[in-house]
């Protein structure tokens, strides 16, 4: 799905419009994002500290729906080779519908699906149409795992596994877990698969940390504060989204 070195940025669709939110997908790639993960808005998000929380609140106003994220989807393949991945609630996907979901997804050209609160124990029906579809489920390690469920969740992934770096929810931090190159290491024993960290990353210095020690680094606040600030000066906003990722990569 990705190259070594790479850099995931998370943006929140609809947040500050459906349209918007399109242009600046377009332009963290232009910046250097190798994937752009697109959050599906939920009134209640899991995980997520109160930047991300709040762009949930601003996309909802505008009554988002899975398949215009699809149709978002599939315009932007159009024009970039890069992954796209979707990442939700359960409780949304399971509502549209987990074989129509997976079905429209391959058809529309998403490259993975994350769903921070599936626990891998009643995944079956999940991991059944991802791999009928052919849509990978990437799921999250935390550094909280037991070696038994730590090993469940890795075999259950593909694409990436997406590595918390610390407990608690997403945002900014100074300082990140140490036991990470242990847990990246304990993953790699278990399946040769990429292994992306995010959580509180949400500097250049910290991204390039973490690309010491994994495949990836993911950033999801230090952007979408930026994506925050939006005044309705669009060229303002992509402007400082394309500074942002740049600064990142």
């Amino acid at each position: 799905m990705f190259l070594k070195n790479s850099l995931i940025v998370y943006v929140t669709y609809a947040d500050p419009t459906p349209e918007i939110s399109e242009h600046v997908i377009e332009t963290c790639f232009d910046a250097g994002a190798d994937v752009v993960e697109i959050g599906l808005p939920f009134s209640d998000p899991i995980a997520d500290g109160p930047v991300i929380q709040a762009s949930h609140q601003r996309a909802l106003v505008h009554r988002p729906t899975i398949d215009q994220v699809f149709q978002l989807v599939s315009r932007v393949k159009k024009k970039y080779v890069k992954p796209l991945v979707l990442m939700g609630a359960v409780n949304l996907i399971y509502h549209y519908g987990i074989s129509k979901f997976f079905s429209e997804a391959q058809a529309h050209g998403v490259d993975g699906v994350i769903m921070p609160d599936l626990p891998v124990e009643d995944a079956d029906d999940y991991v059944t149409a991802s791999k009928k579809f052919q849509v990978p489920i990437i799921f999250l390690v935390s550094p909280l795992c037991r070696p038994i469920r730590l090993e469940a969740l890795v075999k259950a992934s593909e694409g990436f596994v997406y590595l918390i770096s610390s407990t608690g929810t997403t945002g900014e931090r100074e300082t990140l877990s140490r036991p990470l190159l242990t847990l990246v290491e304990q993953i790699k024993k278990v399946k040769d698969i990429p292994v992306a960290i995010g959580f509180g990353i949400g500097t250049g210095e910290q991204v390039r940390k973490m690309h010491e020690i994994a495949d990836g680094a993911i950033v999801g606040s230090a952007l979408v504060r930026v994506i925050g600030g939006y005044d309705g000066n669009e060229v303002g906003l992509l402007e400082k989204v394309r500074v942002c990722v740049g600064g990142l990569r």
